[in-house]
């Protein structure tokens, strides 16, 4: 008697019990559906992510900008000193040469650590780096004296346009030669990246979403 009364027990169990336990089954199943849906429309969705997306991919640009800022104060800064301290004994084109390693040992730490990241050995790098800063050296001492003598400004104003100049004539340079290898790997990074923003907005489709088949 008590088998058949456990057996009818469990047989004339509620149908509104067993719709709510398919319910939790089902609420299981759609929670981590919907929890990558949030992720993906917070990532996809509105001004502020195409913004930050934007940002990602010309990091590089924006962040050689503010360290091209600070060498740029720091090396016109360290010439403005010599400048002032030198001036009566030593010919200004001396005292752009003197200047000229602190501006570049300075730039150079910036450049590999913030801007471009690299892991190259510092031995190989320096080298390249420094070639692209000489290059932009022997322009300033010829250009220097022409500007003093056809420009009228003081020696102070001239040589900070100048040195302005050379940050952003330097990012090619830089980019291509001098931390060549760093940049490629970067660049691929950045494709990969661009390829998975631009089918937020339905341009490219994302792997493994496409259906089988078509």
């Amino acid at each position: 008697m008590t088998v058949v009364n456990l057996v009818g027990a469990t047989e004339s169990r509620p149908a509104d019990e067993t719709m709510v336990d398919r319910a939790r089954v089902g609420e299981a199943v759609d929670a981590p559906r919907e929890a990558a849906g949030l992720r993906e429309r917070g990532r996809c969705g509105g001004a502020p992510s195409r913004l930050a997306s934007l940002a990602r991919r010309r990091r590089e640009q924006l962040l050689y900008l503010v360290v091209g800022a600070w060498n740029t104060l720091f090396g016109y800064g360290v010439w403005a000193l010599f400048e002032h301290l030198l001036h009566s004994h030593l010919h200004y084109l001396v005292i752009v040469v003197l200047s000229w390693p602190f501006s570049v040992g300075n730039a150079y730490i910036g450049y590999r650590t913030f801007v471009f990241r690299s892991k190259g050995r510092v031995l190989r790098e320096l080298p390249r780096f420094s070639l692209v800063y000489v290059v932009t050296l022997l322009c300033g001492l010829v250009a220097l004296p022409i500007l003093l003598h056809t420009l009228p400004f003081s020696i102070y104003a001239i040589q900070a346009g100048f040195t302005a100049a050379v940050v952003v004539l330097s990012y090619l340079g830089h980019k291509f030669f001098s931390f060549r290898q760093t940049v490629k790997r970067t660049e691929a990074v950045k494709r990969t990246a661009q390829r998975v923003d631009t089918s937020c907005d339905g341009q490219a489709p994302r792997p493994g979403l496409s259906r089988k088949g078509a």
